[in-house]
This record gives C-alpha cells, structure tokens and sequence, in this order.
C-alpha cells in the first residue's frame, strides 16, 4: 500500500532559483574589479559562499520535500525534518482554496501538520494527492469510500 506524493513546480522553482542565486553570485564576483576583490580576506569569502548555500539548502529542502503513506501512517518531510503520523492519530486532510499546501489533522493536538510537498501551484495533482491520501486514510480505518 505505500504511496508517495512529490512536488513537481515547487522542485523546478528550487532548482531554477538556485542556478540563478549561483550563477549571479558567480557573474557578481567576477564583475568586481580585482583591487576589489583583493580586500576581501579568506574568512569574508568563505563566508558569503556559505550564505549562498544555506540559500540554495533552504529553497532545495522545500522543493525536495515529500509524503509518503504506509500500512503504519503518514510521512511528512518537511526540507531536513521528518515525520511520521500513524493513521491512528490521523483526522484527515485538509486543502482548501485559501490553503498554499495541505496539511494532515492530527488527533488530540491543537493545530495541522503542514504537508509542505503538497503545494497549490501543482493544481489538481496536488488535489488528486489530498483524496488519495483520505482514500488510504479511510481503508486503514475501514471506512468505505
């Protein structure tokens, strides 16, 4: 029964804006002067290096995130956090005109757990997503369709 849901525009939009952030981080270097260049130190460097890559990290971890359902419940990455929801706790799955993502309901918690691969901007595959999800929410349950 496991299922998986990624994103499709999220992912093209991460990897789109990260080539641009490198490229325009490597033109900008290359466009200063070179008695310019000589002032920054190693450390300055390295620096603006890595803020660019926690840049490319941060946009690459949304586009990179995923759903998966198994016989035990729901998975949720969400960029570097994961976690699973089993279909015990599970009260559904909401994504409304007014939602940018879905989000599953979890029993006995005051809020949702945003499902951030499940993004609106994929349309109706992200819809598609949300009932298979309740789909499999409902056998596990055995509740029918």
């Amino acid at each position: 029964m496991a299922w998986a849901y990624r994103p499709r525009a999220t992912l093209l939009m991460a990897v789109v804006l990260s080539a641009v952030l490198v490229l325009a981080a490597a033109i900008g270097w290359q466009l200063l002067p070179s008695e310019i260049q000589v002032l920054f130190t190693g450390l300055q460097l390295a620096t603006l290096i890595l803020f660019v890559a926690v840049m490319v990290a941060m946009m690459l971890g949304l586009g990179l995130s995923s759903v998966r359902a198994d016989a035990e419940g729901v998975v949720v990455r969400n960029g570097p956090l994961v976690r699973r929801v089993p279909w015990s706790q599970v009260e559904g799955f909401r994504l409304t005109p007014d939602d940018p993502w879905a989000y599953v309901l979890v029993d006995h918690e005051p809020g949702t757990r945003a499902m951030l691969a499940v993004q609106r901007v994929d349309g109706a595959r992200a819809e598609a997503a949300v009932t298979r999800l309740h789909e499999l929410w409902q056998e596990h349950r055995g509740v029918a369709g």
